[in-house]
């Protein structure tokens, strides 16, 4: 008990709280405290220690509530503080499983409406962690997918719920790349959502992900080339394209760069364009390379854009592409310019003359 006494004091005495006044601070400065205060409760208390704990910050935080002055930082500051509890007492309960803890958070956030527009008054993070609480101790089967549909369908606006959705998205989509769950929540998305934004944003994450399949159109892009002029895919449309993705300090990549030329030379005045897309990170190093070996064709650089790279399945360079006069996937993987056959192919093209 002596214990936990000096961590409340040292508490206490850690955010200025000597006394219950105050006055002197604006309702900014009041809700950092209660933010602030239940991030200090430390993790390795029992039971008891930690109810009683809690206890001390609920009075502590009802009395800078109290001195709060406007209605919309008091709604705010109770938000806040039913995300400290889901967060503090609510890991407690998750890792010990305790139900008496459980039914004891449950009765001090009974009041929260995740539907409730003061959601709004929370930034995107505060909203992610208030929701992620809640789903963690009430609904803890939820993937972090259904949790997303759970709030697309639950969550009436548009400005709590779209960042939650795309945040879970993107998180799912890193870890576990582009799978029918996803699908399934972008069509939630379209039929939920009334943001065009959110919209176009999900299909964008989907385009990034989605590994494109041969007959189907590869995603368009905008890189810049060696004279700094934007230049996109869909440019080429008309004529066939042959991609070739490379770096500076890639050998073999560099290997191919001869057989190239000459690939280019042979199928000169042909209906085809050959766009080569460089991965390097020192672009001062690829344009003075593009320069030094007189190399023919269309030259971009990435810029770090990994769009095309992820959409495309490139793991490993160099990697050869052939598309078609209307931009769709021919291979994704074509022979290299080394290959005889690669030739062969080409000129075997229908449309290539």
């Amino acid at each position: 008990m002596k214990v936990i006494n000096i961590i409340l004091a040292s508490i206490i005495i850690y955010l200025g709280v000597g006394s219950t006044c105050f006055a002197q601070e604006n309702d900014k400065a009041l809700l950092e405290r209660v933010d602030k205060v239940y991030r200090l409760i430390p993790r390795d208390l029992n039971t008891d220690e930690l109810l009683q704990k809690i206890n001390e910050v609920e009075k502590y935080v009802g009395l800078v509530i109290d001195s709060i002055e406007s209605k919309e930082a008091k709604e705010k500051a109770r938000l806040i503080q039913a995300k400290g509890l889901l967060w503090s007492l609510g890991s407690y309960v998750f890792e010990t499983g305790d139900k008496g803890l459980k039914d004891e958070l449950s009765k001090r956030i009974k009041g929260v409406d995740l539907d409730s527009p003061s959601l709004e008054l929370l930034d995107d993070i505060d909203v992610a962690n208030l929701l992620n609480g809640y789903f963690r101790l009430f609904m803890p089967d939820l993937s972090e997918l259904d949790r997303a549909t759970y709030v697309l369908y639950n969550i009436k606006s548009e400005k709590i719920r779209n960042p939650y959705v795309l945040t879970a998205l993107v998180s799912t989509l890193k870890q576990n790349g582009y799978t029918d769950a996803i699908q399934g929540v972008i069509e939630d998305i379209e039929l939920c959502s009334k943001t065009e934004s959110t919209i176009q944003k999900a299909h964008e994450l989907k385009a990034q992900y989605y590994p494109v399949r041969v007959g189907e159109m590869a995603p368009d892009f905008e890189m810049e080339d060696e004279f700094g002029k934007m230049v996109k895919l869909s440019d080429f449309r008309g004529k066939m394209v042959f991609i070739d993705v490379w770096a500076t300090w890639c050998t073999p990549c560099r290997g191919e760069l001869p057989y190239l030329k000459e690939l280019e030379k042979k199928l000169e005045g042909k209906n085809i364009c050959f766009l080569s897309i460089s991965c390097d990170k020192d672009v001062e190093k690829w344009k003075q390379m593009v320069k030094d070996e007189e190399l023919e064709g269309i030259h971009v650089n990435t810029g770090g854009d990994q769009t095309f790279m992820k959409a495309s399945g490139i793991k490993g360079i160099p990697r050869f592409i052939l598309l078609d006069k209307e931009g769709k996937i021919v291979n994704l993987e074509m022979t290299r310019p080394s290959q005889k056959v690669t030739l062969e192919t080409l000129m075997k093209l229908e449309g290539i003359d």
